[in-house]
């Protein structure tokens, strides 16, 4: 792939290409013309809610910067990288910037994990918290540079479905066997109740369901997992999504670019990431509520409430999955020390304030 480089005239400044890449020629220079980004995603086209999230993205990006920063979008089924891909992509500038979510790169770090979601973890605002308030963020960005990408946080689908089976499950033993896509430690804690645990980008999911490599999938909520046809290939639909109760998505950055931005730039690029972690889960609670009617009314589909016996050996299962996962990493046993710290502080508030609501919403 030809590597596509930054451009700004407007601030004085181009990428040079490393010696290995100088074949490709120097990048264009056009003087008073905005920087332009190519930001490849994870999402194809008809991915409802990541996808209408990054455009959204890109447009507040250069209403901010006075229309001095533009960013083309390129969907995964448009910009030749491929979603598990993009961490590789970013950090060798092949692309300017990918949107994606962090534990799509589990394989090079367990800690990866804990900057998207995990299994009975935090709940988007938790995660929120963590990330602004306790100490995620800078062990986040640590993560990303040992891996040669800048990470921001950019977006969240807040709690999720658990996801879509061609069967219905009547308890732990339906479970053994079943080629399920579910990413992640989530994935893991499945494996060890006897599932086989698949990673697939989301382009590919329903066809995995339909020709039988798959038996069950996740993917987010009534409003995507409708777009990309589910329904057509499950009848039977789970909740609640234990395994990501708040996704935080993220945006890579090549870090060269990154550093030539300049601070008012960076600034924008940040807060436009900060903004769509609330804006996101706003458009998604819209959404889904109303997709979800529509869902309901489908004949051939039932939305069921996983089996008790499944969610109870779920949550005894995971915090040994974490501290697995975790411990031949330096890092990442740093990282999942300060998140299940701060998950236990925020229980307790949570005792008296979120569940306390809920449970007084239904008296």
């Amino acid at each position: 792939m030809k590597r596509r480089r930054l451009v700004s005239a407007a601030a004085g400044w181009a990428v040079a290409a490393p010696a290995a890449q100088a074949a490709a020629g120097p990048p264009a220079v056009h003087a008073g013309g905005p920087i332009h980004l190519r930001l490849a995603t994870a999402w194809p086209s008809n991915a409802a809610g990541a996808a209408d999230m990054v455009l959204r993205f890109a447009q507040r990006v250069k209403a901010l910067s006075g229309g001095q920063v533009q960013i083309e979008v390129l969907p995964a089924d448009k910009s030749g990288v491929a979603p598990l891909a993009l961490l590789d992509a970013v950090a060798k500038g092949e692309v300017d910037m990918a949107h994606a979510t962090a534990y799509y790169w589990t394989q090079r770090s367990a800690g990866f994990n804990f900057f998207a979601t995990v299994p009975m973890g935090m709940t988007a605002n938790e995660h929120y918290a963590w990330l602004r308030f306790g100490g995620g963020l800078a062990l986040w960005q640590q993560l990303a540079a040992q891996h040669g990408v800048v990470a921001l946080p950019c977006g969240n689908t807040g709690v999720q479905m658990a996801g879509w089976f061609r069967r219905q499950l009547t308890g732990l033993e339906s479970l053994k066997g079943l080629k399920l896509r579910f990413p992640g430690l989530g994935g893991e804690v499945l494996r060890k109740m006897g599932a086989v645990p698949v990673l697939l980008p989301a382009g590919e999911i329903k066809q995995a369901l339909r020709d039988g490599r798959l038996d069950g999938a996740e993917w987010i909520t009534p409003w995507p997992d409708l777009a990309l046809g589910l329904h057509e290939v499950c009848d039977h639909y789970y909740y609640p999504g234990i395994h990501e109760p708040g996704h935080t998505l993220e945006l890579l950055v090549h870090p060269p670019l990154w550093h030539k931005l300049g601070a008012a730039h960076q600034e924008i690029l940040r807060t436009a990431g900060w903004l769509e972690c609330i804006e996101m889960q706003a458009h998604f609670s819209h959404e889904n509520a109303a997709h979800l009617a529509a869902l309901q009314k489908l004949k051939n589909v039932q939305v069921l409430r996983l089996p008790n016996e499944v969610m109870r050996e779920f949550r005894r299962l995971t915090p040994g999955v974490l501290r697995e996962a975790t411990a031949s990493d330096a890092l990442a046993r740093q990282i999942h020390d300060s998140y299940t710290t701060y998950l236990r502080q925020q229980l307790r508030w949570a005792e008296m304030a979120d569940r306390a609501y809920w449970q007084a919403r239904y008296i």
